[in-house]
């Protein structure tokens, strides 16, 4: 994501039709509108829309029995490529903040070599369940691309101006927030939410891993009004990306999908919020799904492991 896919994008909202979002619906309402809190534990956004349960068994399980999760290969690669991204744009806007405005694209390829071997050391331990084949392809391909895109973004700016501080620099290089921290505690949600990452000044982009279903759309609505509830500003749209790994040909697809936050899905995020926070303050077990995904990290548990 670089400064003319940003410019882009808020020229799409600007001519898009506009997002009717009800007062009630947004973030600054908690005193009084539908978001206002029932009480109860600060649930995560992931608790609410992790897409694992339909049911939210997997929310009793963690919040009322304790269950401890057991990992597995698909939230093992989500999480590798979530990682990968994030540390890349991180360690671009470090290198640059270190060389100054001695960073060119060339000195930064070599700040990538060393980033994809420090990545590749630390995987084992991190991801034991990937195939050491398929996560070195995966450091290296989003390592490399992120770089290249940020190499030629970073001389575009230079060239541009000469009068730029690094600070600003960088932002017009790199410009979004990743691992973006949102209180949701006016909203029933955690005080240390997490937002992949935010565009400013106020698009909130989600990466996901997993084939696209509604509760990843849920996620976008309910950070946004975590986000209006802390600066009350108001989130009409958000953008969700989609990277579908394909391990036998070696390609990533991805795809951007930019998301209204109207009525419909907040409505469905606070349902959803007031349901799980009831299930867990009576310590209702709801009982098993029918259509459980293979990824769910409580899948051994109500398959009848220990």
């Amino acid at each position: 994501m670089i400064e003319e896919d940003v410019i882009s994008l808020y020229k799409d909202m600007r001519r898009l039709p506009q997002v009717e979002v009800s007062e009630e619906l947004r973030g600054w309402s908690y005193s009084e509108g539908l978001v206002t809190t029932p009480g109860g534990p600060l649930l995560g956004v992931s608790d609410i829309t992790g897409g694992f349960c339909d049911k939210g068994r997997d929310v009793y399980l963690r919040y009322v029995k304790k269950v401890k999760q057991r990992d597995n290969y698909l939230l093992q690669r989500g999480r590798l490529v979530h990682e990968v991204w994030m540390r890349t744009i991180v360690e671009v806007k470090r290198s640059i903040y270190n060389l100054g405005f001695e960073a060119t694209g060339d000195t930064l390829a070599g700040e990538a070599s060393r980033l994809k071997d420090k990545l590749k050391a630390e995987f084992r331990e991190k991801y034991p369940l990937i195939p050491e084949d398929e996560a070195t392809w995966l450091i290296g391909r989003i390592v490399n691309e992120g770089y290249s895109t940020y190499s030629s973004a970073l001389e575009r700016q230079q060239s541009r101006s000469r009068f730029l501080e690094i600070d600003g620099l960088i932002s017009a290089t790199i410009p979004l927030i990743t691992e973006f921290p949102i209180n949701g505690e006016r909203i029933g949600l955690s005080m240390a939410l997490r937002a992949d990452a935010l565009i400013p000044p106020s698009l909130i982009l989600e990466l996901k891993t997993r084939p696209p279903r509604r509760e990843f759309e849920l996620t976008l609505a309910g950070y946004a009004m975590a986000f209006e509830s802390q600066y009350e500003t108001p989130v009409d749209r958000g953008l969700l990306i989609y990277v579908e790994v394909d391990t036998q040909g070696k390609r990533l697809y991805v795809r951007p999908k930019l998301l209204p936050l109207g009525d419909n899905l907040r409505s469905e995020f606070i349902e959803r919020r007031d349901k799980l926070l009831e299930m867990i303050l009576y310590e209702e077990d709801p009982g098993m799904s029918s259509k459980c995904p293979q990824e769910c990290p409580y899948l051994y548990y109500c398959r009848g492991g220990e």
